[in-house]
């Protein structure tokens, strides 16, 4: 799935409260769609902020907290790079 066909199904499928954008990005996720994919379809489907769909993402129960750490110390590694940069 690229980004414009995650943005269409996102948009498609109307606003999802809580329990149905988890149980959508559960089966996205198992499908094989990327973690920053599931991102992007929580930023179009629910209409907010990279950061926001990011966290947000986080708290659904579709990732395991091993998948959640392995992804926060990903983004905190990213992170402290573009810092040292600075």
């Amino acid at each position: 799935m690229n980004i414009n066909e995650i943005k269409e199904a996102a948009l498609t499928c109307g606003v999802l409260n809580r329990q149905e954008l988890s149980k959508k990005i559960r089966e996205l996720k198992d499908s094989g769609l990327s973690y920053l994919g599931c991102i992007a379809f929580t930023q179009h489907n629910q209409q907010i902020s990279t950061l926001e769909a990011k966290n947000l993402t986080l708290e659904l129960d579709a990732f395991t907290d091993e998948e959640k750490a392995e992804y926060n110390g990903f983004h905190n590694l990213m992170m402290d790079d573009f810092k040292e940069e600075e």
